[in-house]
């Protein structure tokens, strides 16, 4: 058997372990959280394996051995130092992050400002993901058709069918741990490769060490790249953008509770480390071998060019597997993440907020194929990995930035300065890269250094200068929009509610016995399901819109901060703890609470309030109502 043969039986067995891993994390999905968010059940291990894993991708391994090779040391600030920094970032965020019980970054700024802010970020996020998808499977076709000769499209195809149909079965589940097993391949292919690239000098009648000090004082030079103000531009180009890159998010609200949302990501970190470590050591043996690349393209095949250089057909075979792990780890993650968007923050929300759940649960399937079909089809007519994520990352950077950090800090911050700036600055970022390509076709940076980047500065500054201009000169916020993000602003708004339910009347026992239970971490989660039947024969539906204007109209605790999909009980500062309702079935009410541990017994007071509250409403519709398992 042929490496090329043998890759393909290779492929077909990883390709059916993830279908089989898509398939057992599909069984028990419920609803759009057990979609996008696992449940919120997932442990340290996943979330540090998951979190590098989907920012180490086939692209990654090659981009940032050609960066080594092609510049030296100095350039960490473009790519390594970058992914790293940004998740330590978000692991001293985390805590604050959980705190707001959303499913999509779009989610939370709606929460913290208004309906109006979340679409424009919605579409912002999906095209940024989509791009970094790209990017995913250029690194894919570049491999298959190095090693095999196999046509691009073709290659695209393979990928896009796999990723298709184990994300579109287990939702974000299957991608953590699908991440998990692919993490473990492309580590593997990292490592085998370092070691290879380690015994070239050797070979060459020289050591690594000396290799190393041949190298020059410049390929040494951290500060290559412009000195100290060159650095700085670059992360204030980039790392803004790896910070507010909503995949991450997604892993700390899919986290049982903080503890694991911040070691996980501290962990994928230190993992992240570990492998530029060997793209560091693979790009120094290079050097000993082969002379200095041509350009930075170039610099990247040569990891490719290498394999096929100095591995049997078999090793090849097996480390083809690596990349397609590497590829499909992080084209997984995008895919799912832009499509979240889409459907919750724009379809959910504005199109079909009455929608059942397992209407949403099927538009959630197909808008992941959807997203993986765009991403493949861009990846067909481009070839630059660098160039695509870059435009994704400063995209993000100038578009929405500002209001998800302004959001969770100041108070301050208005609806209208943070939309001001997504329009402002996402809109500048987008003409000047349009300018750079269509129309001066050459790097801004050739007209200055401060428009390194695609000129993302500019984009940036205008953002943030409109943001705090606006938000200054416009009424503060209502402190029901302040309250889940400020403790003490929740505790003004909200006070303590005190509850008094006759815990041994027959119904308050009848409904406490269908809520279902579980603990997660520093939290749990209740669950009650409500079945609704019509009181005459010839009785109606439940109609969505209807009921949750009534309710919101004879109990003012009942709020709709993120659209009538989703109805809030706010009846205390902690909004994870707060009553939720949304619509299950056709007639079928859902009610969920996620409260700490020590505060399970109120909120099971708070679900039956909030069951007779309910029930009160729904029959001056001529609807009655029954809790059911």
């Amino acid at each position: 058997m042929d490496s090329y043969h043998l890759f393909l039986l290779l492929l077909g067995l990883y390709i059916a372990m993830l279908i089989g891993i898509g398939i057992r994390s599909s069984r028990g999905q419920r609803s759009v959280t057990d979609f996008w968010l696992a449940g919120q059940e997932i442990k340290t291990a996943n979330i540090g394996f998951s979190s590098a894993a989907s920012w180490l991708t086939a692209s990654a391994l090659l981009l940032a051995t050609g960066l080594f090779l092609f510049i030296g040391v100095g350039s960490i600030w473009v790519w390594v130092f970058p992914n790293v920094a940004a998740l330590l970032i978000l692991a001293m965020l985390s805590g604050r992050v959980r705190n707001v019980p959303a499913l999509t970054q779009p989610e939370m700024l709606e929460i913290r400002y208004d309906p109006m802010v979340r679409a424009p970020v919605a579409l912002a996020i999906a095209i940024s993901m989509t791009l970094f998808a790209v990017t995913d499977f250029i690194g894919f076709k570049l491999v298959l058709g190095t090693f095999f000769g196999v046509p691009p499209f073709y290659a695209l195809l393979i990928m896009a069918v796999a990723v298709s149909i184990y994300v579109s079965l287990g939702g974000f589940r299957a991608v953590v741990w699908t991440d998990t097993v692919q993490f473990l391949f492309l580590a593997g292919l990292a490592v085998v490769v370092a070691f290879l690239a380690y015994k070239l000098p050797a070979a060459n009648g020289t050591s690594m060490v000396a290799t190393a000090s041949s190298l020059g004082t410049q390929w040494w030079d951290l500060f290559l790249l412009g000195g100290l103000s060159g650095i700085l531009i670059l992360q204030l180009a980039l790392l803004p953008g790896w910070v507010a890159e909503q995949d991450p998010w997604q892993k700390i609200w899919a986290a049982r509770d903080n503890k694991s949302a911040k070691r996980g990501l501290i962990m994928g970190a230190v993992l992240l480390g570990v492998i530029y470590l060997a793209c560091l050591i693979t790009a120094v043996g290079l050097r000993s071998h082969y002379p200095v690349p041509e350009g930075e393209m170039a610099a990247e095949m040569l990891y490719l060019q290498f394999i096929v250089d100095s591995c049997p057909g078999a090793l090849i075979a097996v480390l083809a597997i690596g990349f397609a792990a590497a590829s499909m780890s992080c084209a997984d993650t995008f895919a799912t993440s832009g499509a979240s968007c889409i459907s919750r923050d724009l379809i959910q929300r504005h199109i079909r907020p009455q929608a059942t759940m397992k209407e949403m649960m099927i538009i959630n399937r197909v808008l992941v194929v959807v997203m993986i079909a765009i991403a493949a089809f861009i990846a067909y007519r481009v070839d630059s990995i660098l160039d695509a994520v870059i435009i994704a990352t400063v995209i993000g950077t100038t578009s929405y930035f500002f209001p998800i950090m302004g959001g969770l800090f100041w108070k301050r911050a208005t609806k209208w300065g943070a939309l001001t700036a997504v329009i402002i600055g996402g809109g500048t970022q987008i003409v000047l890269i349009s300018y750079e390509k269509f129309w001066l076709r050459a790097p801004l940076d050739s007209i200055s250094p401060y428009l390194t980047e695609h000129g993302v500065l500019v984009g940036l500054s205008l953002s943030a200068f409109f943001f705090v201009g606006v938000s200054l000169i416009t009424p503060r916020p209502d402190p029901i929009r302040l309250a889940p993000f400020f403790p003490e602003m929740g505790a003004k708004v909200f006070g303590s509610e005190a509850l008094s339910v006759k815990r041994d009347d027959p119904l308050y026992v009848k409904v406490r016995n269908k809520i279902e239970e579980k603990m997660v971490g520093e939290r749990a989660h209740l669950h009650l399901r409500l079945d609704i039947e019509p009181l005459m024969a010839d009785g109606g539906e439940l109609e969505w819109n209807s009921f949750v204007k009534r309710i919101k109209g004879r109990h003012p605790r009942w709020f709709t901060p993120t659209g009538s999909n989703t109805v809030y009980r706010l009846s205390q500062a902690d909004m994870q703890a707060c009553v939720k309702m949304v619509r299950g079935d056709r007639l079928q009410i859902w009610l969920s609470t996620d409260p700490r541990l020590s505060q399970i017994e109120k909120e099971k007071d708070e679900l039956y309030v909030s069951y007779l509250e309910i029930e009160e409403t729904l029959s001056g519709l001529d609807l009655v109502v029954s809790p059911v398992r």
